[in-house]
Parts: C-alpha cells; sequence; structure tokens
C-alpha cells in the first residue's frame, strides 16, 4: 500500500509540474524520483486528458486474446498425449503435434503443446539434462552406406532372457532387420544379418560396438561375424570402448522398440516376440515419422536417394603384430592363440604377425614357423616330424 501511494504522490508532482515556479527541471525530478521523462510526459498528458482518475494505475494485461488457444484443444493435446503412450510410441509435444497436423483447423506450436502439458502436470521439466542442440551429430550420405548392429535383452512371461538383434541403416533410419534369438553368437548375428542383406541390399560398412558377437578387435582376434563382412566386401567398423554414443542411432531404435514392446507384453515364446517385432518394424518403418530425418517415414527417407552398393569383392584380412615372451615350455601365448615353437626358443622375445588365418613367427628377425591357424583350436602344435628337436609336451 504505501508503494503505491509514494507512486501515487510522483505521478500527481509530474502532473501539476505546471504549476510550479520557474526553474523547474524535468531532468533533475525524474533523476530523484527514479523515472524516465517518457514517463513524466505521459502522466502530464493522462492527467490533462482526464483529471487525477486518469492518474490511477491501469492494468497491461489485454482485454482480448485473439489467439488464445481454446480449451477443446489443451483437451484434445492431453488425449493424444494418452493414445500416443497406451500405443507404445513416443509421445512428445512434437510427435502430438505431428497427429493434430493431420486433422482440421489451427495446429498449435510445439512451444504451446508443451506448455499446455506441463500446466496439466504432464510433464516434469528437466533443466539439468543435455540440450540436443550440444550434441555431435553424424550421418551416411546415402542408404546403405553404413548399418549399425546391436542386441538388447528381452525377458518372457516365464523369466528367460532372449535378446534381440536389430540393424538400422544410419542414413534413413530404417529398421532393416529385428531379430528375436535365444542368445546373440556371431553366427545368430551373422545370419540376421544375412537375411537383412537379402531384402535390402548390402550396405558398404557396418558399425557395431565392441561385444564379441561382432568384433574381436579388442582381444586381437577376427571373429566369425567380421571374416563373413569383409568377404562380401563390406568394412566392419567398431566404436571405441564405453561410448555408446557412436552406435546411437541403433541405440535410440532399441528404446523406442522397448516402449512398444511393454505396450504389448507378456510374451511367452520367441515366436511371440518375433510377430510382435515384425509389426513394429512396419509400422517404424511405413507409418511413424522420425524427428531425425524431418518428420519423414524411414522408408521414404530410404526411397528417396540413390543407394551405396558394394562390389562384392573380399577386403584383405586384417594384418595384427604381436610381441611376446616365449615360455618354458616353447609357446607363444597371445589372447586368442598359442602357438607351439620349442623350448629352446624358451625366454626369447617372439614377433607374431597374423594374417587373417595365417600366422608368421620372428625371433632377432629371423623367420621360425609359418602356419596356417587352425580356427577351432587355440593351441596350434609345433608341427615337428618326429625325431626333431626335443621338447617338452604341452601341458
Amino acid at each position: 500500500m504505501a508503494r503505491e501511494v509514494a507512486s501515487m504522490d510522483v505521478r500527481l508532482l509530474a502532473a501539476v509540474s505546471d504549476d510550479w515556479p520557474d526553474g523547474f527541471n524535468v531532468s533533475r525530478f525524474c533523476r530523484q524520483q527514479g523515472i524516465s521523462r517518457k514517463t513524466f510526459y505521459k502522466w502530464r498528458k493522462r492527467f490533462a486528458e482526464g483529471g487525477l482518475a486518469a492518474l490511477e494505475p491501469r492494468p497491461t494485461v489485454p482485454g482480448s486474446f485473439p489467439r488464445r488457444m481454446g480449451l477443446e484443444v489443451g483437451d484434445e493435446i492431453v488425449r493424444l498425449r494418452k493414445e500416443l503412450a497406451d500405443f507404445g510410441v513416443d509421445n512428445g509435444p512434437e510427435s502430438i503435434r505431428y497427429r493434430l497436423a493431420q486433422g482440421e483447423g489451427a495446429v498449435p506450436s510445439v512451444a504451446t503443446i508443451w506448455r499446455v502439458l506441463v500446466r496439466r502436470g504432464l510433464i516434469t521439466p528437466q533443466p539439468q539434462k543435455r540440450p540436443h542442440t550440444s550434441w555431435r551429430r553424424f550421418e551416411a550420405a546415402n542408404p546403405n552406406e553404413l548399418w549399425q548392429i546391436d542386441a538388447t535383452d528381452w525377458v518372457l512371461a516365464d523369466g528367460q532372457e532372449v535378446e534381440i538383434v536389430n540393424i538400422v541403416d544410419d542414413h534413413s533410419r530404417l529398421a532393416v532387420a529385428s531379430r528375436a534369438v535365444a542368445s546373440t553368437t556371431t553366427q545368430a548375428a551373422w545370419e540376421t544379418f544375412h537375411q537383412a542383406g537379402q531384402n535390402w541390399g548390402l550396405p558398404t560398412g557396418c558399425l557395431s560396438d565392441n561385444g564379441l558377437a561382432f568384433s574381436g578387435r579388442l582381444r586381437g582376434v577376427e571373429v566369425e561375424f567380421e571374416a563373413n563382412l569383409r568377404r562380401v566386401g563390406i568394412r566392419p567398423i567398431t566404436s571405441r570402448p564405453y561410448h555408446p554414443q557412436t552406435c546411437g542411432k541403433v541405440e535410440r531404435f532399441q528404446q523406442t522398440l522397448k516402449k512398444w514392446l511393454r505396450a504389448r507384453a507378456p510374451f511367452h515364446t520367441l515366436a511371440e516376440v518375433q510377430a510382435a517385432l515384425d509389426l513394429f518394424c512396419a509400422y517404424y518403418n511405413h507409418q511413424r515419422p522420425h524427428r531425425g530425418i524431418g518428420r519423414l517415414t524411414p522408408y521414404l527417407r530410404w526411397n528417396g536417394s540413390p543407394r551405396a552398393t558394394t562390389n562384392r569383392e573380399p577386403l584383405p584380412s586384417p594384418q595384427r603384430k604381436t610381441r611376446v615372451t616365449v615360455n618354458q615350455v616353447g609357446i607363444a601365448e597371445m589372447r586368442r592363440w598359442a602357438i607351439g615353437l620349442g623350448v629352446e626358443y624358451a625366454g626369447l622375445t617372439a614377433q607374431v604377425i597374423v594374417d587373417g588365418t595365417h600366422a608368421a613367427v620372428y625371433i632377432e628377425d629371423k623367420l621360425i614357423r609359418t602356419l596356417q591357424l587352425d580356427p577351432t583350436r587355440r593351441y596350434q602344435a609345433s608341427g615337428r616330424k618326429p625325431g626333431g628337436p626335443r621338447r617338452r609336451s604341452h601341458p
């Protein structure tokens, strides 16, 4: 109340300033009262036009809101959010706006929809989350230039754990494969990839994490999945350890997939899971607009550009060099292989060069042994003929 009275006194003083003696300084008066010259003359004009009543504070809220959204639109926003949630798909402001745009009438902005959801208690703001604008994104230039592969777990109604192998096209986000398996072995990964290649054509590269089903790079070996990729001219690529963002597109796909599955669970068999996966992929590829590709469906994006192709020429096998100390029984042991050399080399440093399934062993820059590796066994016997230098048998 005291503040309003003081404010009224200042307005009155400004209004009657014409009656003050000569020498009244408007600028000094405004500085003393903490007001601008524009405000000073505004009050004088009001007093001249309407007297003392015109100096009363006026409301700043507009008298009308011609663009105000009606309650029925807010109710429709809430209804669509629940409908999308029950369907098991994304139900954020952008998804809701897309659905509203399919109907008739004005469509509110994404920000307006977000405010409606906040006012009705359907969104809890999370300012601590990293903003999308800070993400560093990459995308393949053409369809089938790069596929991303990963696996995620799922639990059946009886508690049995199974897995789902997923493959997504990096450029278009097209789900080229989603297959339920008992366990993600390197053979299961290749079978899924092979089936996807028959349906959509082969890519030029395949990106995966360092799971042993997809890559043996960290263990110094080449798994069957990588070898099969090389044989058909596809470059295997692995992300760096503990950095799932590199495979972010397939990771995000799996998040959307699990949301869909949870809305339809429980499933009792792998066949039931697979039926749900097939239904989801049809919806995801052909009906669901994707935010990351300008609200197009993945199939439209995949079919809208020329596809990258591979020449099907086998790629060279990776060459790995390892320096190890030959143990006391004459064996050069590595992570994947144990190669017999002979006890006469015990304690010496050997350089082992593995090129696919072929190995060469050097000691002091001299070639000691070459061999064709047997992928079914870790220990590779020395292969010496009877009567050769005696050595202790492998334990």
